[in-house]
């Protein structure tokens, strides 16, 4: 190759490398997401925010981290996890054992738990509950509104008898094993209805105010990597936005993340998700946002905790729950 030649083709390679660079743009910050132990539909937010985009718009690449979700709020808290999915009384159980977590944004603006039962069983209020056998997972969410409702109701527990069934609620209730089961009103009760069966439900949140699942992180993280928690916030709400604007899309977008479904679960699945999604919004959501929590709940719900015997000592809310990344 010529001299000359060879210095007509270096600045060409010069500006074919600097496009190069500018088409990758900027390195992606790493984040960690813990979730509960499978891909679900219930998470389609965050499914619908990498597909779309919204993450990377941020600056951010997510990893969703599947575990059991008794261990991740403690990783959250020192810092080996970015955020998780939560209840907001996990939090508070969480901080009232020492581990600083925070939540950050609402999923579920209701608290899901509900009581299920066949419809020829008559149970259709907590009274009803009395002399019963209530299957559920002993311990958690399950088992504190499994006692909101039936304090809520007047009814002791010495009369009913509470069955630990871990999470075979379906198989449990349609077997006859027990007489009611504790759930999520998004999940069994709608699969349980595509099956064919009559149910009757008592809602938890027409008895007691507690804060339903949501986005966590640590104190830590807020602290030293405010500008990641504020990305991430924003892109979970584009998120949940554009569910709410699009489901069709946002249901086939999740279930990319299932592959493993066959065409009839995928049809319970739907169910499913489109139950999530009326979680979603109430009241005070409307009036201040998508994502808010109302404080108030969570006064209601620590207090609730806190006379039930579930935490020992109160927490600030501001320490619960902190909502400054969200704007308006």
């Amino acid at each position: 190759m010529s001299k000359k030649t060879f210095l007509l083709i270096l600045p060409a390679f010069f500006l074919l490398f600097g496009c190069g660079l500018a088409l990758s743009g900027p390195e992606l910050q790493e984040v960690t997401l813990a979730m509960t132990y499978i891909p679900n539909v219930q998470f389609a937010p965050w499914y619908v925010a990498e597909v779309k985009g919204f993450f990377q718009e941020e600056g951010i690449k997510v990893d969703f981290d599947y575990r059991m979700d008794i261990d991740a709020l403690q990783l959250v808290g020192a810092g080996h996890l970015d955020f998780a999915v939560a209840g907001g009384d996990q939090v508070i159980t969480a901080r009232s054992q020492g581990i600083p977590v925070t939540y950050l944004l609402s999923l579920f603006t209701k608290f899901p738990p509900s009581v299920v039962a066949l419809e020829e069983a008559g149970i259709k209020k907590p009274q009803d509950l009395q002399g019963k056998k209530i299957g559920l997972p002993l311990y958690g969410t399950s088992l504190l509104a499994t006692k909101a409702i039936l304090r809520a109701g007047g009814v002791k527990e010495s009369a009913v008898e509470l069955v630990d069934i871990g999470y075979t609620q379906i198989a449990s209730l349609t077997q006859g094993r027990v007489d009611a089961v504790v759930v999520f009103t998004n999940n069994e009760p709608q699969k349980l209805r595509a099956e064919g069966y009559k149910i009757t439900e008592i809602p938890s949140w027409e008895y007691f105010s507690l804060v339903g699942h949501g986005l966590i992180t640590g104190e830590k993280q807020i602290s030293l990597a405010p500008q990641k928690v504020g990305a991430m916030i924003r892109a979970t709400r584009k998120g949940m936005q554009y569910t709410l604007a699009h489901p069709e899309e946002a249901f086939e977008i999740t279930l990319s993340y299932l592959p493993e479904l066959g065409k009839k679960q995928a049809a319970l699945e739907k169910q499913v998700f489109l139950a999530s999604l009326e979680l979603w919004e109430n009241k005070y959501t409307i009036r201040r946002g998508l994502g808010y929590s109302d404080p108030r709940a969570w006064l209601d719900s620590q207090q609730l905790m806190l006379e039930m015997g579930f935490i020992k000592r109160e927490t600030p809310i501001d320490k619960l729950l902190n909502q400054s990344f969200l704007g308006e």
